[in-house]
């Protein structure tokens, strides 16, 4: 442990690759990171990062804390039910150890209209004291900013970040060099194999293309609950013309965009759900894909209009006009593909974000909380 930075506490439910492999890029903390499960199973020993540490039950976790000695610590998303035990156990374990408590939130759908008034209202109670003790939160999005609101927090400590989902790795996910000759009109979705990703509009509009461009094809890369259903609606409608990746581990997925002229992510809003970011959109731009999509959740506040193409949600008609559009046309797409490297370079650079946000947690929580390690 480097004695000289001061410590930061990171607390996860699950990891990922995406979200992990970033945290080499902090300089100015000294990070340990606590996860409960590895749910994804996206990284190996090459994702590697110093100080990453299981904990196995809320009691756990505030001992591992207190263990750690953090100058900030960094507690679980807030808005769950589910995360509650590891929430307070992060903010107990930051009064036990005088240290800082630093929030981070996406999640952006109205808690009235996903838990219902009364329950509502009673994690919005809860979570008062949580956020009156924390020196900084961060929100990566503008939902997230207004439910931080309803809970009675202080505005000024208030911050838009990337952090958590930190953008795509500018050095890794590249461009191609050029697009391979006689290569079919290629359309990717990467996400989970469920509905309200939009995969079943994304199908309806692919038979549409099909009647438009009868050898375009669609690359489908993740796992889920749809999978045996897609399956056979692909070997029913579409014979040769869908290619079912699977689970695609994040360090391989930077071929599979090159593959591709066009990235959709086609999803929907339900009562509970609501797309917060869309890291594998922002990874598309950041190989120069453009970008169509659905105007869902947090998805317009990403997606610039010169980097894609938004459409009402589940619109079969609408998905398949746009994606044609840019199909039949590579000189628009290949325009629109050099405008979205350009803006995630400015704008999705992990290393830039992860610099960002250590500056807004030194001048926020160490000024105020700083103390001797």
């Amino acid at each position: 442990m480097n004695a000289s930075l001061p410590r930061l506490a990171l607390v996860s439910i699950g990891i990922r690759r995406d979200l992990l492999a970033p945290l080499r890029y902090f300089t100015q903390f000294e990070l340990v990171h606590f996860f409960r499960v590895n749910q994804y199973d996206d990284w190996t020993a090459a994702d590697q990062v110093a100080n990453l540490q299981a904990y196995r039950s809320p009691l756990d976790l505030y001992r591992q804390l207190v263990r750690a000695k953090p100058n900030v610590i960094q507690g679980v998303e807030p808005f769950s039910f589910y995360t509650q035990p590891y929430l307070w156990a992060s903010y107990f374990a930051a009064r036990k150890t005088n240290a800082a408590l630093l929030v981070a939130t996406l999640e952006n759908r109205p808690l009235a209209i996903k838990f219902g008034r009364a329950r509502a209202f009673l994690l919005r109670t809860l979570l008062r004291a949580y956020f009156r003790r924390a020196c900084l939160v961060l929100t990566l999005n503008r939902g997230a900013r207004e439910n931080v609101l309803q809970c009675g927090a202080d505005a000024a400590k208030i911050q838009r970040a990337l952090w958590g989902v930190w953008g795509a790795d500018m050095q890794e996910f590249t461009p191609r060099a050029a697009r391979a000759i006689h290569a079919p009109p290629t359309i990717l979705f990467a996400g989970r194999l469920h509905p309200e990703k939009g995969i079943w509009v994304l199908l309806d509009a692919f038979q549409l293309v099909l009647e438009k461009i009868p050898h375009a094809r669609l690359l489908i890369a993740g796992a889920g609950p749809a999978r045996a259903e897609i399956e056979t609606r692909c070997a029913r409608n579409f014979a040769d013309r869908v290619t079912l990746l699977g689970a695609v581990k994040n360090r391989e997925m930077v071929s599979v965009f090159q593959q591709a002229d066009v990235f959709c992510a086609p999803s929907l809003t339900t009562r509970k759900w609501a797309e917060q970011v869309g890291a594998a959109a922002l990874q598309a731009l950041a190989c120069g894909l453009p970008v169509v999509s659905t105007r869902s959740g947090a998805i317009p506040e990403f997606i610039p209009d010169e980097a894609g193409i938004l459409v009402v949600e589940q619109n079969p008609e609408a998905l398949a006009k746009a994606l044609t559009q840019l199909l039949s046309d590579p000189a628009r797409a290949e325009q629109m593909g050099r405008f979205a490297r350009a803006y995630a370079e400015k704008h999705y650079d992990a290393r830039q974000n992860v610099l960002r946000g250590e500056t807004l947690v030194l001048e926020h929580c160490m000024r105020r909380y700083a103390r001797r390690v």
